[in-house]
C-alpha cells in the first residue's frame, strides 16, 4: 500500500513539475509601472547575453542586467512568487533580459527546477514579443503577466518589432 502512494506522490509532483502555470495581473499598477521604469531607464543593460553559450554568433545576442538577489526589491519579488505558487524555492540568480526589435533568443533549456519569467514592459501589439516554449503555442508578451514552467523545457524569447521587450528572469530550485 506504501508503495502506491509513493508512485501517486511521484507521478502528482512530474504532473505539477511539467505544467506551465500563467498569471495575469501577478503585481499591483503601481509597482508595475515603478518596475518597468526603473528596470527600463535606471539599470544598466549589457550587450552581449546569449540564452545558449554554443551560439556566439551576434544573430542571438542581445542585453542582460543581473540583480542583486540581497536588494530589498529582488527580496520582495522572490517572497511574492513563493507566495502566490505556494512553493518554497531556492533562488539561483534573477536578471532582466532586454531584447529590441531583431533580437531574438534561441531555444534552451535553463538550470534548476523551475524558470518564472515576468514581462516586464509596456504590451505592444498581439503575438509582438511572444514567448515560446518549443513544441507548445506561443505565449503572448503582456505587460504583468507571470509564467511559471519546467526549467528543462526548451524555450525561447521573440524579439519584439518596435521598442524594448523585458523580463525579469527567476531560476530557482523547488524546495519540498
Amino acid at each position: 500500500f506504501m508503495f502506491v502512494i509513493y508512485i501517486y506522490i511521484y507521478i502528482y509532483k512530474y504532473i505539477n513539475k511539467a505544467m506551465t502555470e500563467i498569471i495575469d495581473n501577478w503585481l499591483d499598477k503601481d509597482l508595475v509601472d515603478c518596475l518597468e521604469i526603473n528596470f527600463l531607464y535606471e539599470r544598466s543593460h549589457l550587450f552581449g547575453h546569449t540564452s545558449n553559450s554554443d551560439l556566439e554568433n551576434f544573430e542571438y545576442k542581445f542585453y542582460k542586467h543581473d540583480l542583486d538577489p540581497n536588494e530589498f526589491i529582488c527580496k520582495y519579488l522572490l517572497y511574492k512568487l513563493q507566495k502566490t505558487l505556494n512553493k518554497k524555492l531556492n533562488l539561483i540568480r534573477m536578471y532582466l533580459n532586454i531584447q529590441w526589435p531583431n533580437m531574438n533568443s534561441s531555444f534552451h533549456p535553463d538550470d534548476g527546477d523551475m524558470t518564472a519569467l515576468y514581462m516586464v514592459t509596456k504590451t505592444r501589439k498581439d503575438n509582438d514579443g511572444a514567448f515560446e516554449i518549443k513544441g507548445e503555442e506561443q505565449i503572448q508578451f503582456i505587460q504583468n503577466r507571470l509564467i511559471c514552467f519546467d526549467a528543462n523545457k526548451e524555450h525561447r524569447g521573440i524579439a519584439p518589432s518596435e521598442g524594448p521587450r523585458i523580463t525579469l528572469a527567476f531560476k530557482t530550485k523547488i524546495n519540498d
